[in-house]
């Protein structure tokens, strides 16, 4: 799958996952800034398969990474259904997760925790914390930002419009990383 493709993907499921949704243009600059990073979900009769697209300051742009859960079985990475995605920065020690967000057709197979994993691996030799913002109603993302170790440590107020809702700010000390 080209870039562009992938980018078109990322912004349907952004527009049917969030009212905020960020996008095609946004979703192009935020990943052509060096201090962010793109991981990309791939789904095929339950292999999962994680590639890190671009940005973040330890990628190279020569040598995507990829990395298959379930290596004995692999398939060609055309014949995947892409599945979700998880866009974050990293700024010299910190890391903050800016999106992460799976197809609904696609939910409930463990994609966002392999994201989540992954993050945290491509993360920690870096970063001594993670942190993120989540509506206050979303309480699916937040069971899963929760079971990953992040704790919630403050509240902003009526930052989300449409509707208008408190954010709740997470962090996760990276030392305590399984």
């Amino acid at each position: 799958m080209d870039v562009d493709s992938l980018i078109e993907n990322i912004a349907d499921i952004e527009s049917r996952t969030f009212s905020d949704a960020w996008s095609s243009e946004s979703i192009t600059d935020s990943i052509e800034q060096d201090y962010n990073v793109l991981f990309a979900a791939f789904w095929l009769d339950g292999d999962i398969r994680i590639k890190v697209i671009m940005g973040g300051p330890d990628y190279d742009k020569t040598n995507d990474t990829h990395i298959a859960i379930d290596k004995d079985n692999y398939v060609d990475e055309e014949d995947y259904i892409f599945a979700g995605y998880l866009m974050a920065n990293v700024i010299i020690d910190e890391s903050e997760l800016l999106r992460i967000a799976v197809s609904q057709e696609m939910q409930r197979k463990g994609i966002g925790r392999a994201l989540m994993k992954e993050y945290f691996d491509y993360i920690s030799p870096s970063c001594v914390r993670s942190i993120l913002e989540v509506r206050q109603s979303n309480i699916k993302a937040r069971r899963l930002y929760e079971t990953f170790g992040y704790d919630n440590i403050s509240v902003r107020k009526e930052y989300y419009n449409a509707p208008v809702e408190d954010a709740i700010i997470y962090e996760r000390k990276l030392s305590d990383v399984d």
